[in-house]
């Protein structure tokens, strides 16, 4: 092998390794360098942002506390769900109203479509479709999947007559109504002889489900089990209304203010009678009583005569009557346990009510186990807190 030779194999040999030195040693640690000044340059943005916001924490933990309850607050304008036990009631509800103003609003038929769900808050859009898998939160960011906002909405059409006031009085119920609802359409019949209205309102409600929201129960009057599912409260005949102004403490309020009340104690107590009815407690001629130790028959009515309102009482033939001269009628019955399985005094109160006062009975301290007071039939409005 010539010299020549020699120093080119030897040229090509440094060649080689040069090469290879550059393809598996320098390459690889020029591009690892390249990487970790990347993910230098990435965590120290992320750095300089979280000195600037450590430097504002105060102000960003105030300004998160003030978001947060603005969108709590939001979300009370909205129901957690929009059942259709809550819909009935509503319009129930519109159709008391109506009726204890003096206004006729009367629905003849009322739609119940299903909901639908038309946003979830925070879900990522694809191709204008909501992708609830990577769905995050409104407020942290954070991927929360099934534990996302959802929000729904359906359409209720209500085929109406009424008076002109009653409707007006109902589109100002809606808009004024506690959960966000609106009224998209209204079509308005007028019948000059009878000056009668008819038409239909399609209303729009809207509900947002999610962490922390509970559906609000509805109490519509008719227990389980009941042959006629349009007799409302004990299945004995009357309705129970959908709502009062004595719901928020339970009746509490009839204790100290009432129109009518009901003692109910042992026969042999250390009273003139077990059983004691009065509208007066100072006045013994308005007494209706019993010292029986046995359930009585407790008959009430109430009636309008001569344009004015009267409640009467009575324990088999003894009876009283007096007027009625508030809004509704309150009965406030204060019961007793029972002092031993010998003790069976009670009442099996049957009300009717023919006038368009609601009656609300309040009872407190009754036996748990053998109630001294029972309603056992009633005819108009009726309510009862225990």
């Amino acid at each position: 092998m010539t010299d020549t030779t020699k120093k080119a194999l030897i040229a090509l040999l440094g060649i080689a390794i040069v090469f290879l030195a550059y393809m598996y040693i320098i390459k690889p640690a020029k591009e690892d360098t390249d990487a970790l000044q990347s993910d230098c340059d990435t965590l120290q943005t992320r750095l300089d942002d979280l000195i600037a916001k450590e430097a504002q924490k105060d102000r960003l933990l105030a300004e998160t506390e003030q978001f947060n309850k603005m969108f709590e607050d939001e979300l009370k304008k909205y129901p957690a769900d929009l059942n259709q036990e809550t819909a009935v009631m509503f319009l129930k509800s519109i159709e008391e109203k109506e009726a204890s103003e003096g206004q006729q609003f009367i629905n003849k038929t009322f739609t119940l479509p299903p909901e639908a769900e038309f946003y979830t808050l925070g879900a990522q859009q694809q191709d204008g479709q909501i992708d609830t898998t990577t769905t995050n939160d409104a407020l942290t960011g954070e991927d929360t999947g099934k534990d996302a906002y959802r929000c729904y909405t359906t359409a209720y059409s209500i085929s109406y007559k009424g008076t002109y006031e009653g409707i007006k009085d109902v589109l100002k119920y809606v808009s004024e109504y506690k959960y966000r609802m609106n009224v998209s359409s209204l079509s308005i019949a007028h019948d000059i002889t009878n000056d009668e209205y008819t038409g239909s309102i399609a209303i729009n409600g809207y509900a947002v489900s999610g962490p922390g929201r509970t559906p609000e129960s509805v109490d519509p009057g008719v227990p389980k089990g009941t042959d006629n599912i349009f007799v409302a409260g004990d299945g004995s005949g009357g309705a129970s209304p959908a709502a009062s102004k004595y719901d928020a403490d339970q009746g509490a309020s009839i204790v100290g203010k009432n129109d009518l009340s009901i003692l109910l104690n042992p026969a042999n107590a250390d009273i003139s009678a077990g059983i004691i009815v009065t509208t007066n407690a100072s006045r013994d001629e308005t007494y209706v009583t019993s010292s029986d130790n046995a359930r009585a028959a407790l008959e009430i009515s109430v009636y309008s005569q001569d344009g004015k309102n009267f409640i009467e009482y009575s324990i088999g033939d003894k009876k009283y009557a007096s007027e009625i001269l508030s809004e509704d009628v309150k009965i406030y019955v204060k019961s007793s346990a029972r002092t031993n399985t010998d003790d069976a005094n009670g009442v099996d109160v049957s009300v009717k009510n023919t006038t368009t006062l609601p009656v609300y009975f309040k009872v407190v301290d009754d036996d748990a186990t053998s109630p001294r007071f029972k309603l056992v039939g009633k005819s108009g409005v009726v309510k009862t807190y225990q």
